[in-house]
């Protein structure tokens, strides 16, 4: 713990040097990645800023809701999902990409399938020397995969802008105010204030940001749920009166803490990586015990505290209240023991100046979604299916292929 705290603090160690370095910001067809790494911040500013709105929450539920009543449909009887389908299409459309695109089909394929893409592309260029790969990336399969998603989306996003363009041109020119947007596009145009950027790598750096890892999250809490069905009447019930008393709002979601410890909960366990807190030292700097880290060296902090006995009771266990109870007990878990919260025992949206800008949106997102499906849907696992994780170096994963079945509710 006391390593994690060490890091957090240290001045020497960078977070976006080492995304830049490893995730290859720059490089043709890792766009996304370049804008999250700009050192402008355009994309975290509009994170941090335009994100955790309150009315957002009511935009996530009629989004949801949308979703589910196309995938789920009314049927009163118990169907098979394609969960890992769903999930991803759910949290694209609740990611502000504006009107014009939020129900484009097309788009919603790119902007999953582009995250995709770009992992994938990483890990095949990461198999090469550093030498090599300025080069090696335009041969790659996988690189020249991510390149076409990138020009697909410029294709599409490019008469958004330009009709953008022309409306503002013509209210302007006629004395008028141009329509406000309140969507991405316009955001990061705001936040740019004037500066010249990407809007296309904007737009795919902020899908890459919110749609792995919150999809991630929510397909895994889900299945942890069902795994423990005795916990749905408990969670309907706190989510129907929290509700009924705020509606869709920040203050609605939070008063559903039994929800947000499950899926905190599911988080400690499937953290989608093993490490955490992953920096690059921008200059030579001695840990702790002495040992130097030269520059350039990446470091990262094992998770392992998350199943350690020493932080948690019965650590590899699921107990999906277990947060609700710490937060009830008071004291420092009043406030630590919620999902948007960071410490040494549970640092999976990282910790110090390089925290998860995006947790609040994302925490939002995932309770709205689970909400809304123990609300209007009764849900099970298929009988005989076990959940499962997959690990893949450091990448822990949920099961990609979970069998979740769903009837809408009597």
């Amino acid at each position: 713990m006391e390593l994690s705290d060490w890091v957090k603090k240290c001045p020497d160690l960078d977070h976006q040097s080492y995304t830049a370095e490893a995730y290859f910001a720059g490089y043709p067809g890792f766009e996304g990645e370049t804008a999250v790494a700009d050192p402008n911040g355009i994309l975290i500013s509009v994170v941090k800023n335009k994100l955790s709105q309150n009315s957002q929450n009511q935009i996530f539920y009629d989004m949801i809701s949308e979703g589910l009543q196309e995938a789920w449909t009314e049927n009163p009887d118990w169907h098979d999902t394609n969960w890992a389908q769903d999930v991803v299409r759910f949290i694209g459309l609740m990611s502000f990409a504006g009107p014009e695109l939020a129900h484009n089909a097309e788009w919603q394929r790119i902007t999953t399938t582009y995250t995709l893409s770009m992992f994938q592309a990483v890990k095949a260029l990461r198999n090469w020397p550093a030498w090599s790969r300025s080069l090696v990336h335009w041969f790659l399969p996988e690189c020249r995969a991510s390149r076409q998603e990138v020009s697909s989306a410029r294709r599409l996003l490019a008469p958004v802008l330009e009709r953008r363009a022309r409306a503002a041109g013509k209210a302007a020119a006629e004395g008028g105010q141009p329509t406000k947007h309140e969507d991405t596009i316009a955001w990061m145009d705001e936040a740019a204030k004037g500066r010249p950027y990407d809007p296309v790598a904007g737009q795919l750096g902020m899908a890459m940001a919110a749609i792995m890892t919150t999809s991630q999250l929510l397909q895994q809490a889900l299945l942890d749920i069902c795994s423990h069905p005795e916990l749905i009447a408990a969670l309907r019930a706190e989510a129907s009166a929290a509700v009924g008393a705020h509606g869709w709002t920040t203050a609605g979601l939070f008063n559903m803490q039994r929800l947000d410890s499950c899926v905190k909960e599911s988080q400690r366990l499937n953290s989608l990586s093993a490490v955490n807190l992953e920096r690059k030292a921008v200059r030579d700097v001695a840990l702790p015990d002495g040992r130097v880290l030269r520059r350039g060296t990446n470091v990262a902090v094992s998770q392992a505290m998350m199943r350690s006995p020493a932080a948690y009771a019965d650590p590899d266990a699921y107990d999906g209240l277990r947060f609700y109870r710490l937060r009830q007990s008071g004291g420092r878990w009043a406030s630590a023991a919620a999902l948007v919260s960071t410490s040494a025992e549970h640092f999976v949206f990282g910790m110090g100046k390089a925290i998860c800008p995006g947790r609040f949106f994302a925490a939002n997102e995932v309770k709205v979604a689970l909400a809304v499906i123990l609300l209007r849907y009764d849900v099970r696992l298929k009988e005989g299916y076990e959940p499962r994780m997959v690990e893949y170096g450091f990448d822990v994963m949920a099961d990609p292929a979970p069998k979740v079945e769903v009837r809408l509710r009597r």
